[in-house]
């Protein structure tokens, strides 16, 4: 696959942070080390980046965190780039911290225009502090990852509901009661168990309770062995059932199976659950430019595409809207139609170059290029669609 936008291989700026493996944003940086393994594919390599464990330690006890993480799941990996980040901090969140999730997304570009990655198969796995940083990270930057694996780390409450499109495997020793890590693991799967049930065909997730193992426990066998899990999290967690099976429980493998859809059916987008990115304001093929939860009046935006009727189903949104289209999407040439509440709408659509180059340069991402956009627009009569 060829780099997003060639006019950035030659950014200054962009060069140095590759060649230094060092990313600075806001007076934080990010330290990576990357390693590339086998022959490219087609599209490109896979990405895996690692997230190391320690935090609330000194700097050079997470620093040998970092160092073993250099290697903890890159004997698993056969084919692709694998980077190993170091926290930007030495407090116990030192994975996502505010800054972090704009270090990562550029990591993420920088890997594309450099490495030759396939930007839909990017992968995020972390260990204890680093499974806290996979928990906080993956709900916010979702749509760059096609899926991820936390291990041995704490939800700290956050919401999984931006994780529609996006597999996650939950990883827990029976015995690592630390902070209840091992319930809370299991809590966390019976919501995602009950956000799979409500919304079919998302939120695909996986949870390994590993029978009497503490804090640690295998997730990078590189052989591929089995190892006994959990027959039921849950039945564990409410009747004591402690019945298990063995499992593959190697995080790449599982990570490896499944490939970004960059272009989701339906997408949702919890907006209580977002960090400053570099792509503002932007999920999936949604736009709220610098809106927010408080200036739209909603909390959560649901929107799907209806291929058979050429149009955009608008689940739940309020105040302002823009949709962006590609022929991927939709059949551009035809009118589309939008559904929202009890209003259907129909426009055609213009197709713009410009949009093409702005939306390309906005994420860097060669699959998120659109040629149309709609912009939806609501006041005291409903909903309304601006002239094209």
């Amino acid at each position: 696959m060829p780099p997003y936008d060639p006019s950035q291989q030659s950014d200054t700026v962009r060069r140095i942070q590759h060649d230094q493996s060092a990313i600075t944003i806001e007076g934080k940086t990010l330290r990576y080390a990357a390693y590339t393994i086998g022959e490219a594919p087609p599209r490109g390599f896979p990405l895996y980046i690692a997230l190391h464990g320690g935090g609330g330690t000194p700097a050079h006890v997470n620093d040998e965190q970092w160092e073993d993480m250099k290697d903890y799941y890159r004997s698993s990996v056969q084919q692709g780039v694998y980077v190993a980040v170091r926290g930007i901090t030495n407090t116990w969140d030192l994975h996502f911290q505010a800054e972090s999730y704009m270090l990562l997304e550029r990591l993420i570009e920088n890997m594309i225009l450099f490495t030759n990655v396939d930007p839909d198969r990017v992968y995020l796995l972390g260990y204890s502090a680093g499974g806290d940083g996979v928990y906080q990270l993956s709900p916010r930057l979702a749509d760059r990852l096609a899926a991820v694996n936390m291990s041995a780390g704490h939800h700290n409450w956050v919401s999984l509901a931006n994780m529609a499109s996006t597999p996650i495997c939950l990883q827990m020793g029976e015995r690592d009661g630390a902070y209840n890590r091992n319930s809370a693991t299991a809590e966390m799967g019976e919501t995602l168990d009950v956000l799979a049930e409500v919304n079919r065909g998302q939120y695909q997730h996986q949870v390994f309770i590993h029978k009497g193992r503490p804090h640690g426990f295998v997730d990078n066998d590189p052989r591929r062995s089995l190892y006994p899990v959990l027959d039921s999290p849950q039945r564990w967690l409410k009747e004591g059932d402690t019945s298990a099976h063995l499992a593959d429980t190697n995080a790449v493998a599982w990570v490896s199976q499944f490939t970004r859809d960059a272009l989701p059916k339906r997408v949702v987008w919890d907006l209580t659950t977002r960090a400053a990115r570099t792509s503002r304001g932007l999920w999936y093929w949604l736009d709220i430019g610098d809106e927010t939860a408080e200036s739209l009046g909603t909390e959560v935006i649901v929107v799907r595409l209806d291929t058979a009727l050429n149009g955009i189903a608008i689940e739940k949104a309020r105040t302002i809207l823009r949709i962006l289209l590609n022929d991927e999407m939709l059949d551009l040439d035809r009118p589309i139609q939008v559904s929202v509440g009890r209003q259907d709408l129909e426009v055609q659509v213009r197709r713009d170059e410009e949009l093409q180059i702005s939306t390309l340069a906005q994420r860097c991402d060669p699959r998120w290029v659109f040629s149309a956009a709609i912009d939806l627009v609501q006041d005291a009569d409903g909903w309304h669609i601006l002239p094209q």
